[in-house]
């Protein structure tokens, strides 16, 4: 099994106050609880706004692809000399002769003079050009070969897999969650990763060597919401995005609920994060290799203030 080092992607703490939600550029704006003021809602819905005159600032760092793969071409040696092991026109290397070898296109008549007495079905005639300068190909001259004498070198698949993979733009988690402002003991906390910058599942990369290809395909495997309270929600998907006619009832697929304030708390907010885990399917087109699936781990922290059910008289 491949052992690929999970990449973590960690965003500055949120200040103090701010919810997951706030984290996301575009509800940068979203004003927050300011000082020791609690904000409460009915329980009749959840809310999706508070009132305070605070503002949040805009998150901290910002997310990167991985850098491609692949460091120019392969190089072959001869004599002490290093030489590229393709040339466009000349063909592939040999390093046992110091010649390129180019399959000829199309192949020449039978009975032409190339194919020395032998029949096409004997093998192939390919132009030959041998080093025979410091810096140049000597003179190009078909000959017959009963098997290729020089081709391209045997793909690494596991190489063209990680190429692939970190091609791949991995999306930083970027929470959402409601109510914002403050949670509510008791009162169902909706979570979700927030797909405003683009899809949740980056598109598969394909990647081709000299005889294979390789393509990985992202799959999520599964979101851990760690809320700070000592408990952890584990989510199949991404979430739903909260919506003020949902009202009070709980989320579909990913949600939690607060059996403790957080007003007890230094700070006044349970810190926790947000782990995306992700699964890289790998396909290999053209060999019979089998590789195992690539991990790919991204976390981002969090801090949730959760506010203690008081009733007004």
């Amino acid at each position: 099994m491949l052992k690929f080092e999970s990449r973590i992607l960690i965003r500055a703490l949120f200040v103090a106050g701010l919810l997951l939600s706030a984290a996301v550029p575009a509800m940068a704006d979203e004003p927050t609880p300011g000082g020791g003021t609690v904000n409460h809602c009915e329980v009749k819905s959840i809310c999706d706004k508070v009132k305070d005159p605070a503002t949040a600032p805009p998150p901290n760092g910002g997310g990167g692809t991985g850098g491609g793969g692949g460091g120019g071409p392969q190089v072959c040696s001869w004599n002490g000399k290093d030489w590229p092991c393709h040339d466009p026109e000349a063909g592939w290397f040999s390093n046992s002769t110091g010649c390129y070898y180019r399959y000829l296109s199309p192949q020449p008549e039978a009975g032409d003079p190339a194919w020395e007495g032998h029949k096409p079905s004997d093998g192939a005639v390919y132009n030959v050009s041998c080093k025979f300068t410091e810096d140049g190909l000597g003179t190009t001259e078909p000959r017959f070969f009963a098997q290729a004498p020089a081709g391209p070198p045997p793909d690494d698949p596991v190489a063209l897999a990680k190429e692939a993979q970190d091609k791949i733009d991995f999306p930083d988690p970027v929470p959402g969650i409601a109510p914002k402002g403050a949670a509510v003991v008791g009162v169902p906390v909706w979570l979700w990763l927030d797909q405003s910058k683009g899809p949740a599942v980056p598109a598969p990369v394909t990647v081709r060597g000299n005889t294979l290809t390789v393509t990985v395909t992202p799959r999520l495997l599964k979101v851990v919401w760690d809320l700070g309270d000592g408990r952890e929600e584990t989510c199949a998907t991404a979430g739903t995005p909260y919506d003020p006619s949902y009202g009070a009832r709980k989320s579909p697929d990913c949600s939690h609920r607060f059996d403790i304030g957080s007003g007890t708390v230094p700070g006044g907010g349970f810190a926790g994060s947000v782990t995306v885990y992700w699964r890289a399917d790998v396909t290999v087109t053209g060999g019979t290799q089998r590789i195992d699936p690539l991990p790919m781990i991204l976390s981002t922290p969090l801090e949730v203030r959760v506010a203690e059910v008081q009733v007004l008289n």
